[in-house]
């Protein structure tokens, strides 16, 4: 019921769906880049920069794809690493730069680029069989129950019916043209 009365939640719904495998390779782009990362982070700097508690951003590999993805990807409070690197040299800072521009900016930014060209793609296709099923009834119910094809002549009756005209200009039919062409 809720998707029927909200349309543009099911259109959104089915975006998402169909970005899924899209979306998932971009994240795993985004861990490759946070592993290769990580490795010369730890292999840089080892357990010598600690955070405020003393815990060091880059003991394990593992360790220092937690601190990036924490600090660099998802942003949650990253100067404080940058001051912690900057102790130890500006070169780790500039690293750590780079991997911001690259995971963040680019990688994240083509994440969302994708779920908004796809869910705009969805709701075009919606739209479109929305707008096919309306003109559908709408002509059923101008033809008076016949059923099957439209028949030349059929057409050329429907030309000259005011209703059909502005049931066909509704969606952005061109009916002078269709008149034109209809030999």
């Amino acid at each position: 019921r809720l998707l029927r009365a909200m349309p543009e939640l099911l259109m959104l719904i089915k975006g998402i769906v169909a970005a899924t495998r899209s979306v998932a390779m971009a994240l795993v782009l985004l861990a490759i880049i946070t592993y290769v990362f990580g490795i010369a982070f730890k292999q840089l700097l080892g357990a010598s920069t600690s955070d405020v508690e003393g815990r060091p951003y880059f003991g394990t590999v593992h360790a220092a794809m937690h601190t990036l993805l924490l600090h660099g990807v998802l942003m949650d409070e990253p100067g404080l690493l940058v001051k912690a690197l900057q102790r130890e040299s500006v070169v780790y800072v500039a690293m750590l730069y780079f991997f911001i521009m690259l995971a963040t900016m680019a990688v994240m930014n083509m994440v969302v680029g994708i779920l908004c060209r796809v869910v705009s793609m969805v709701a075009a296709a919606e739209n479109e069989q929305l707008t096919s099923s309306y003109v559908a009834d709408r002509l059923q119910a101008l033809r008076r129950g016949h059923a099957g094809d439209i028949t030349k002549d059929e057409f050329m009756w429907l030309l000259g019916a005011r209703k059909f005209c502005r049931l066909m200009e509704d969606v952005g039919v061109d009916v002078y043209n269709l008149v034109d062409n209809s030999d």
